[in-house]
C-alpha cells in the first residue's frame, strides 16, 4: 500500500511537470478540490469567467452539488490563475441537489469585481438573474429577476463608463413561437437594476427558436448576438429522432442595445428584416439523449460568437456554427465578418467533422481561439478529443489536443453527458478555458499534461479517496486550461 501511495504521488509529479512544459505555455487542471477525493458525480455543462480587473480570480460552475447539501449550489472558485480551485457554495438552490442547478452562466464585469450571471435554478428552473459584489463572498448571489418556462440562459458583461451592461442570452418560451431573447440591463451596478427582455427574432419559427443565444459586446458599444432560427421540423423528439431546419442568424445593435428598439442594425437584405442570415436553412439534430453512436452525448448544434475587443476593430467579428452533414455527427463551421456582419467569408476558414461544443475568443493581439470537442473512432473505441486551435489571421491553425478519453465510460447518468457546451474566454494576450471530461488519470489522455488537485493513481490509471488507498470509480470532471499568447 505504501509503494502504491509513492506511485501516485510521483504520479502527480510528473503530471505537474508535464503541465509546465514549452516554456509554461499550456496548463491543464483537474478542478476537483483534493478534499472530494472521493466524488463520482457528472460535472458536465461547464462554464467560466475570470476578472479581468483581478486576472488571477477566476470562477468555473458545472452540474455539481453542494457536498455537505446545503440549499445553495457551488462555484468552483481559483485565487492563484486556476492553478488551484475550491468550492464556494453561493448559487440559489436547493438543499441535497445532486445537479446543484441547472443551466448556469456567469461573467464579470470587465472592471468593478462584480458577478452577474443566470441559471435555471433547481426545483422549478425557473429563470433567474443572479449578482455579487464579490467572486469570494460566501453569502448567497442575490437573486434579481426570476420567471418560469426559459432555457439555457447566457451571460457576457461588459463595464463602460462607470456602469456594468449585462446581456444574457436565453431562449423564452413565454415568447413563443418567436422565442431567442437577450435580457438585457443598462447598468447592473444600481441597487435594483431592471432587465429588459428584447425579442430578437422577426421571421416565423417553427413553435420556437434554438436555445443558443449568445451576446458578445464591443467596448465601443456595439452588440451582436446569434441565434438558430427554426423554420421546420421532423421527426420526433421523444422517439430522438428530431431533425430542425434552421437560419443561422446574426443580429447587431450599435447604441449597446439599451435603445428604443434594439438589435435592429444589421438587416437582411433579402426581406428587410433584422438579423443577417449567414447559413440558411441548414439542418441540425436536436435530441432528447445522446446514445452510443453519438458518444453519449446528445447533440442540439452549437453556436459562438467573437469580436475583437481592440480599439477600432469592432467590425470584425468570427463566428462558429454546426449542422449535420452527410458522413458527420455534426460538422463545426466558423467564418467571419470584416464589415460589421454585412458580409461573411464564402467558404469556412475551419471546419471540423463530428464535432459540437464550440467557443470562441478574440485575445488583445487579434489572435482568434477556438475550443471544441471531436468525436473520433468507432464502437468501444470511440474517444472524445478536446481541441484548442489558434490562428493569427484565421487561414492558418495550430492545433493543441488538450485531452483525449474513452466515450463509452463512465455510463452518463444524465443527459448532457459532456454538457451542451463548454466555455473559452481571453484575458489580454491568454486564452483560458474549460471543458468536462472522463478523469481517468493516465498521462495518455492529456498529451499537454495535467495537474490533478485529486488523488490520482497515474501508473496505475485509478482515481483514489481521500485516504489515498481506496480506488475510486471514474466519472465526468470540469477541466481548466489556460494557454499563454
Amino acid at each position: 500500500m505504501a509503494a502504491r501511495r509513492r506511485s501516485a504521488r510521483a504520479g502527480g509529479r510528473r503530471a505537474a511537470q508535464r503541465a509546465t512544459l514549452a516554456g509554461g505555455q499550456v496548463l491543464v487542471v483537474n478542478m476537483i478540490p483534493r478534499s472530494l477525493s472521493g466524488e463520482t458525480n457528472q460535472d458536465s455543462e461547464p462554464s467560466l469567467t475570470v476578472n479581468t480587473a483581478r486576472p488571477l480570480e477566476i470562477v468555473g460552475t458545472a452540474f455539481t452539488g453542494d457536498p455537505m447539501g446545503g440549499p445553495l449550489a457551488p462555484v468552483y472558485l481559483s485565487s492563484d490563475g486556476g492553478m488551484t480551485w475550491r468550492l464556494n457554495s453561493v448559487v440559489p438552490s436547493n438543499a441535497g441537489s445532486g445537479l446543484g442547478t441547472g443551466d448556469i452562466s456567469l461573467a464579470f464585469g470587465t472592471t468593478g469585481n462584480r458577478l452577474y450571471g443566470g441559471i435555471l435554478r433547481d426545483p422549478t428552473f425557473n429563470f433567474e438573474t443572479l449578482r455579487a459584489t464579490s467572486a469570494v463572498a460566501t453569502v448567497a448571489m442575490q437573486t434579481l429577476a426570476s420567471r418560469p418556462d426559459n432555457d439555457q440562459p447566457f451571460t457576457h458583461a461588459i463595464s463602460k463608463s462607470g456602469s456594468d451592461r449585462v446581456y444574457i442570452g436565453n431562449n423564452d418560451f413565454q415568447a413563443g413561437p418567436r422565442t431567442a431573447t437577450v435580457d438585457v440591463t443598462a447598468n447592473g451596478r444600481v441597487a435594483n437594476p431592471v432587465f429588459r427582455s428584447v425579442r430578437i427574432e422577426p421571421r416565423a419559427t417553427a413553435g420556437q427558436d434554438g436555445p443558443q443565444i449568445r451576446p458578445v459586446a464591443h467596448p465601443d458599444g456595439t452588440v451582436y448576438a446569434v441565434y438558430y432560427g427554426w423554420r421546420a421540423q421532423s421527426g420526433s423528439f421523444p422517439g430522438n429522432t428530431l431533425i430542425v431546419t434552421t437560419d443561422v442568424v446574426v443580429v447587431r445593435d450599435d447604441a449597446g442595445g439599451i435603445g428604443a428598439n434594439p438589435f435592429r442594425s444589421l438587416v437582411e437584405p433579402g426581406d428587410g428584416l433584422a438579423g443577417r442570415l449567414v447559413a440558411r436553412n441548414v439542418r441540425i439534430p436536436f435530441n432528447r439523449n445522446g446514445s452510443s453512436s453519438t458518444g453519449q452525448q446528445r447533440l442540439g448544434g452549437t453556436l459562438s460568437l467573437a469580436v475583437d475587443r481592440r480599439a477600432g476593430r469592432s467590425g470584425t467579428v468570427y463566428l462558429a456554427w454546426a449542422d449535420q452533414a452527410p458522413g458527420s455527427i455534426l460538422t463545426i463551421h466558423v467564418r467571419r465578418s470584416t464589415d460589421r456582419g454585412v458580409t461573411w467569408s464564402a467558404a469556412d476558414l475551419l471546419t471540423v467533422l463530428n464535432a459540437t461544443n464550440a467557443a470562441l475568443a478574440i485575445n488583445s493581439a487579434g489572435a482568434i481561439g477556438l475550443l471544441y470537442q471531436q468525436l473520433t473512432g468507432t464502437g468501444a473505441a470511440q474517444r472524445w478529443v478536446t481541441h484548442f486551435r489558434q490562428s493569427a489571421d484565421g487561414a492558418n491553425w495550430a492545433d493543441l489536443v488538450l485531452c483525449t478519453a474513452p466515450a463509452s465510460t463512465p455510463a452518463k447518468t444524465f443527459d448532457p453527458y459532456l454538457g451542451d457546451y463548454d466555455h473559452l474566454v481571453a484575458v489580454r494576450r491568454d486564452f483560458y478555458g474549460i471543458f468536462s471530461a472522463n478523469n481517468t488519470p493516465d498521462q495518455a489522455n492529456f498529451p499537454n499534461g495535467v495537474v490533478y488537485q485529486r488523488n490520482a493513481d497515474f501508473v496505475g490509471h485509478r482515481l483514489l479517496a481521500l485516504d489515498g488507498t481506496t480506488a475510486v470509480a471514474s466519472s465526468i470532471d470540469p477541466f481548466f486550461f489556460r494557454v499563454k499568447g
